[in-house]
């Protein structure tokens, strides 16, 4: 199958060198034997030297044949490397050129129901409680964890059921407001529920001195196996002067900033990141749990697109304006941390889950 194609170039030199080496190797063990034939030809001087003199020219025709064999290989080896660089440089020449822009795909899926249908936003996830099941008003922590388990075990996990577990786990009590629980999810909770999936978690402090240093620190988590979520700050709820359109750029937005589709858009800008962390939050801003996707560079500029459960959607930010809404919650100074996942074999019994 493609995939399981591998070029190992220095390999295949080293094989080419060996191949050369043996047919210079070969043609000189043919001269010799060539020589020795001529000498007992030349000391027998009867009729049986001549057979023999016949039948040795025969086999070393067909040595010589084999030692070109040998050197032919080696050129075609040579000959094939060479062109396989041609040919990678060729289908590279429109990106140098730019006649096509790079395509990345999504890593990360999205939340999904039972049924393995994406959910409409972070809302329609419940809070279950010996009464029944009541409306999760800041379930962001859940549905995060959903999309990035879905992402390591390559199976939707519906958010539903992760919420369920958490909160069996966790023990944790729901704070009722208007109906609607508000609990809060820490990264404890998160760690913990991942770790029933077979998923290790631990927030990983990372140098963020300067943007520049960070985001090279998040570059670098980012190249491993894992799933990163981040704890940002984000818009509380959709207003009705933005309900229905999206008011990108009154948070200092363009339009190709963001990974949206038009439908998205409409759905108005309640969990956009604010681009303001602060020290505190701010009137109208929450904290807010995020998976993020993937980095991006393009055009000498920098994104970070992330998955958001609030309305379920990706949205790509540039660089600084994520950088300055990571939360203060986990900012330090010169250093913030996210919360890192990754694939676990097994679960030693008995390894109590600590907060990081």
């Amino acid at each position: 199958m493609e995939r399981n194609l591998r070029i190992h170039r220095e390999a295949i030199r080293e094989t080419i060198r060996q191949l050369r080496a043996w047919s210079a190797r070969w043609e000189e063990t043919r001269g010799q034997a060539q020589r020795a034939a001529q000498a007992l030809v030349d000391a027998a001087q009867a009729a049986p030297a001549r057979a023999f003199e016949a039948a040795t020219a025969r086999t070393l025709h067909q040595l010589q044949q084999s030692g070109e064999r040998i050197r032919l290989l080696a050129d075609i080896l040579e000959q094939a490397l060479h062109h396989l660089k041609e040919a990678f440089l060729q289908a590279a020449q429109p990106l140098a050129e730019g006649w096509i822009a790079p395509l990345q795909l999504p890593v990360t899926p999205l939340a999904v129901e039972a049924s393995g249908t994406p959910i409409p936003n972070q809302f329609m996830v419940q809070f279950p409680t010996p009464q029944g099941l009541i409306p999760w008003a800041t379930a962001c922590g859940p549905v995060a964890l959903s999309m990035a388990l879905s992402r390591l075990t390559r199976r939707p996990i519906p958010a539903q059921e992760v919420a369920n577990r958490l909160v069996e786990i966790t023990g944790k009590a729901p704070e009722v407001e208007g109906g609607r629980a508000t609990a809060l999810t820490t990264t404890w909770d998160l760690i913990a529920t991942a770790n029933a999936y077979g998923i290790h978690g631990e927030r990983v402090s990372l140098r963020g001195s300067s943007s520049e240093e960070a985001w090279h620190e998040l570059q670098g988590l980012m190249r491993q196996p894992i799933a990163v979520m981040a704890l940002v700050t984000a818009k509380g709820s959709t207003t009705s002067a933005t309900r229905g359109n999206a008011d990108w750029e009154s948070y200092g937005l363009k339009a190709p900033d963001i990974v949206v589709s038009e439908e998205d858009r409409r759905k108005g800008d309640g969990g956009i990141l604010t681009g303001s962390s602060g020290r505190r939050k701010k009137p109208g801003e929450i904290a807010h749990w995020v998976v993020i996707d993937r980095l991006e560079e393009r055009d000498g500029k920098r994104y970070v697109v992330i998955n958001n459960p609030y309305h379920n959607r990706q949205e790509r930010y540039p660089w600084e304006y994520f950088w300055n809404s990571v939360n203060y919650q986990a900012r330090g100074k010169n250093r913030w941390w996210v919360l890192s996942l990754e694939t676990q074999l097994s679960i030693p019994e008995g390894n109590a889950v600590t907060h990081p």
